[in-house]
């Protein structure tokens, strides 16, 4: 692999990102609503016995599952069907340049401007609590933005593999928006709907949000946000019970990592080996 080639399409892939007005909209709207969500948690005295940082992390939990989960998605479910669709891949790939440097180059550079786009949000919200003098502790703020970037990654990734197997960008782009909607408001209905129907217990119901990266990222906001778990609920007490809070976090990220290299992993090999009538 030439990283010469990588780079040169981590550049042109932020470069795009830049003009695309649906990114660059939904960039401004991430930072607008992070803002707006600070000086209303900053009406309030307290928030589930949150303060500062710590308020503003919990407040920005639910944009956050809202925003990222959609534009990670579709953004990944877009980046090579378009390209498939135009012609333009096997433009490309009649260039010195190999499958794997652009599906590389492209995944890099997507993800990058999508980390750009929170951690703006984020950083804006973080500056504000600062000039507002705002106390508690940052660090727990900072998870919260750490494990945002972490669920952009899985669902970019979900996004590729979705684009891999789409010859037509607005195929995709209906696979990733329906994948949205199950992982965002499905998802607690689907689990709240099986636990009734198949009388599931509650080491059962937990195993099944595992299966949900958003479900992964909201449990393991609240763990890192709050002292009380009982905030999780009978499923969240469970699993603190049974792993302990440090393992019970760590169990999260491993599996957050698994969103991320699995779906990635596959598209990666599927991208590899198409042929070129079928690119």
């Amino acid at each position: 692999m030439d990283f010469r080639n990588v780079y040169i399409l981590i550049r042109k892939e932020a470069r795009d990102s830049v003009k695309n007005w649906w990114f660059v909209l939904y960039t401004i709207c991430f930072s607008a609503l992070a803002l707006l969500l600070l000086f209303l948690a900053s009406s309030r005295s307290e928030i589930a016995g949150f303060s500062g940082f710590g308020r503003t992390a919990a407040s920005l939990i639910n944009l956050v599952l809202l925003f990222i989960p959609l534009i990670a998605l579709v953004t990944g479910a877009i980046s090579i069907s378009n390209e498939r669709e135009n012609g333009t891949l096997s433009y490309l790939l009649s260039h010195p340049i190999t499958k794997s440097e652009i599906f590389t180059g492209k995944f890099i550079g997507l993800l990058l401007s999508i980390w750009f786009s929170i951690s703006l949000g984020f950083g804006l919200a973080g500056i504000a609590i600062s000039i507002r003098g705002g106390g508690g502790d940052i660090s727990k703020f900072l998870m919260t933005a750490v494990l945002s970037a972490i669920l952009a990654a899985s669902l970019l990734s979900v996004g590729f593999l979705i684009s891999v197997f789409s010859k037509k960008a607005a195929k995709a782009t209906g696979i990733a928006v329906f994948l949205w909607l199950v992982f965002i408001v499905i998802g607690d209905l689907g689990i709240m709907g099986s636990t009734v129907a198949m009388d599931l217990g509650i080491k059962q119901v937990f195993i099944l949000a595992l299966f949900n990266p958003t479900e992964v990222f909201k449990i393991a906001s609240v763990l890192t946000l709050s002292p009380r778990f009982e905030v999780l609920g009978p499923v969240g007490i469970y699993a603190f019970k049974t792993f302990g809070r440090e393992g019970l976090f760590y169990l999260l990220l491993s599996v957050m990592a698994l969103w991320i290299l699995i779906p990635l992993g596959y598209a990666f090999l599927s991208f590899s080996v198409l042929r070129r009538e079928e690119l």
